[in-house]
């Protein structure tokens, strides 16, 4: 809907554009119908690869409305953009196409903050009352009337509780019964909808509930509590006729979306490679045969995604045999030679890693490998330490932007690397990626002060 509201603003805004343009001024309008076009895809494209579908847009503050704005603005505009150069088209009005952007983000700001809302209200408001009873323990209530007072614009209604132990559940929310006079209340009380607070520890309880359900024409839905259960994330998919449940939500495993992530590498460290890493290669050996004399390179064996293991590529940034590589580089290390700090501060001693990217072993971002020796340290601290193999090992990652980079001095240091990393994996998106690139190009020019 939003996609199609911005292309008839696009012609509006056009229209007056050209409405008030200098008389002679010509526009090649099938152009800007095919760009029109574009805009339409823009939200397609914006749906598909971000969490638009899981998101409660009626629920939103006013800090994720302004997040989802900027991310769909900067969707469309990159998109035009990619669309200009790829067509080399010189015939669109840049005067045009840098006024539309903030008027769309505008308008798109406030349809993101009244529309879902205003939608509900209507849509909805002409519909029956969906009579919902709450049946469980007493101490789950409170968290699953959270949620119905939010889905009160779609017409749900909380009734009651049903529970074998008497009480008030929250404020004026009556206990109408315990479950044996389920059917009774049900009928009492014209529920159309019954949800079970979590799921019964006896199964059988539970298929006479949804057998009176079903005979009584009363929807159910249950709680998953698997979560509570595991500690963990619980995420469900069907394929081939059978259902699983997987212990975390992993967009990678999409294959759409790691054909995005790997164009994005490839479309990066092919042109560093080519053209940026053979001029610095030379500088870097400039400033070896001048402080520290010996091999360019500085190559060891990291841990890859899965069990794998790969040789990984940086400049050398130590003196030649200066010791045990196992351990941490600590600030004012004396194993680095003086420009070499500037390399390690810089991270210009990276760069060398895209051709670990290009080769397949790495991506851009990643949770950062480590030493084979550090990996069985760390471990020991962060018990799904070893979640972060799920994915390639990067250049940077959503760990490093957040300042957890350099040495790790205690647990805590380990467990905030390992919590970002397998959030970064968790809740990946084409969005999340560019804006770590960004943030790690910015914390070159000015590095953060963890980096040495």
């Amino acid at each position: 809907m939003l996609g199609l509201a911005s292309a008839v603003l696009f012609w509006a805004w056009l229209t007056v554009l050209f409405a008030v343009a200098p008389e002679g001024t010509h526009l090649n309008w099938m152009r800007y119908v095919l760009y029109s076009v574009v805009v339409v895809g823009a939200f397609a494209v914006d749906f598909v690869v971000s969490k638009v579908s899981d998101t409660d847009l009626l629920n939103l503050d006013l800090a994720a409305v302004l997040r989802l704005t900027f991310r769909q603005t900067l969707t469309v505009l990159g998109t035009i953009l990619l669309f200009l150069v790829a067509a080399k088209d010189q015939a669109m009005s840049r005067t045009f196409l840098f006024s539309f952007v903030p008027v769309l983000y505008a308008v798109l700001l406030l349809s993101n903050k009244v529309l879902p809302v205003g939608l509900a209200r209507f849509l909805f408001r002409h519909q029956r009352l969906e009579r919902t009873l709450l049946v469980g323990e007493m101490g789950d209530a409170s968290r699953v009337l959270s949620w119905c007072r939010k889905k009160a614009h779609y017409g749900l209604h909380v009734v009651g509780v049903v529970s074998n132990r008497a009480g008030a559940a929250d404020g004026d929310l009556p206990v109408l019964g315990s479950i044996a006079n389920l059917e009774e209340i049900i009928r009492t009380h014209h529920i159309t909808q019954v949800i079970s607070l979590s799921l019964p520890n006896s199964l059988a309880r539970f298929a006479r509930i949804a057998d009176l359900c079903d005979r009584l024409g009363v929807r159910l839905l249950a709680v998953n509590d698997l979560t509570k259960c595991f500690h963990r994330p619980i995420s469900f998919f069907r394929e081939s006729g059978l259902q699983f449940f997987s212990l975390r939500q992993e967009p990678l495993e999409c294959p759409l979306n790691r054909i995005l992530k790997r164009a994005v590498d490839i479309a990066l460290a092919l042109p560093v490679v080519v053209f940026i890493l053979p001029v610095l290669s030379l500088f870097v050996s400039v400033l070896h045969r001048m402080q520290s004399p010996g091999s360019l390179f500085f190559r060891q064996r990291r841990s890859g995604i899965g069990a794998g293991t790969f040789m990984i590529y940086k400049f050398r940034t130590m003196h030649v045999n200066h010791g045990s590589e196992a351990i941490q580089a600590t600030r004012n290390d004396t194993r680095v030679f003086e420009m070499g700090r500037w390399l390690r501060k810089l991270s210009v001693d990276e760069i060398p890693q895209f051709l670990n990217v290009l080769k397949g072993e790495m991506s851009i971002v990643g949770p950062r490998p480590h030493a084979l020796e550090h990996d069985h340290l760390f471990a020991k601290v962060a018990s799904s330490y070893q979640v972060r193999t799920l994915v390639k090992p990067g250049i940077t990652g959503l760990a490093q932007v957040r300042g957890y980079r350099g040495e790790a001095t205690t647990d805590s240091d380990v467990v905030k690397r390992v919590e970002s990393d397998v959030y970064y994996l968790e809740n990946w998106s084409l969005l999340m990626e560019w804006t770590i690139i960004f943030r790690t190009a910015f914390q070159m020019i000015i590095p953060p002060r963890t980096a040495y």
